[in-house]
């Protein structure tokens, strides 16, 4: 992972970089060892992309020679990949901005670097959400049309599973009036979840979180198709018999 223009206690560094030279919204969070405003991030140069790909791809590479079966892109919660992803803090021009389809450009290109660099056979997925650390209520712009065109491209970028959060997994990626059909998902009918999008246009498997700390809340997300695994945090860490 790497947090881009929300990174905070860097010792190595003493500027931030980000899609554009945007304020990031609101405070540093304190148990991070940080406090006050974000700095302003400079806008990354193509030198700057080029770093943030190559480091993802050597991270993981060092974590197969580690001896783990897997990783998972951080693309999700506000951090350098989903800050491309969000049109207030994208404002570039070019192959990296302007569109949905640019917006999602580098998460694919990390992808693809990533599989390069730990060959076929070794398990890679990458972790989406609309709402930031700084940021809950996050929307996406484009709706159910932006979460088609994110998760498709992300379907054909050598990934084996995308794994998405939501405050709430169960709930309507966009409720109803924000401009998404009404889809018959796990609870109430105002649309369907971000779980449920990603298995649409993904085509890949999905793990669903958000929430998830009720035993009827999962097995109804799995029986309706939406996901094909549930993470658990502090649910499970609540409850040890999960």
């Amino acid at each position: 992972m790497y947090a881009g223009a929300l990174s905070q206690g860097n010792r190595f560094v003493n500027s931030t970089i980000a899609p554009s030279a945007a304020q990031p919204k609101g405070e540093q969070m304190e148990f991070y060892g940080g406090k006050g405003p974000f700095p302003m991030p400079k806008e990354a140069s193509e030198e700057d992309i080029a770093d943030v790909i190559k480091g993802f791809a050597e991270a993981s590479a060092r974590a197969k020679a580690a001896g783990f079966d897997g990783v998972e892109i951080h693309g999700a919660n506000g951090y350098i990949l989903d800050q491309f992803l969000t049109g207030y803090t994208n404002k570039r021009t070019g192959e990296f901005g302007g569109s949905a389809e640019n917006w999602t450009r580098l998460l694919t290109e990390v992808s693809r670097a990533v599989r390069e660099a730990v060959g076929a056979e070794f398990t890679v997925g990458i972790r989406i959400s609309q709402g930031k650390v700084n940021d809950y209520e996050h929307k996406w712009a484009g709706k159910e049309k932006e979460a088609e065109i994110i998760f498709s491209q992300l379907s054909e970028a050598g990934l084996d599973f995308i794994h998405v959060t939501e405050y709430e997994a169960w709930q309507p990626a966009f409720p109803e009036g924000e401009g998404t059909a009404a889809t018959d998902s796990a609870f109430g009918d105002g649309g369907a979840s971000l779980a449920a999008l990603a298995k649409k246009y993904g085509g890949l498997p999905v793990i669903a979180n958000g929430h998830l700390k009720k035993p009827d809340l999962v097995q109804a997300i799995i029986a309706k198709g939406e996901a094909d695994v549930i993470s658990l945090g502090k649910g499970a860490l609540a409850n040890h018999d999960w």
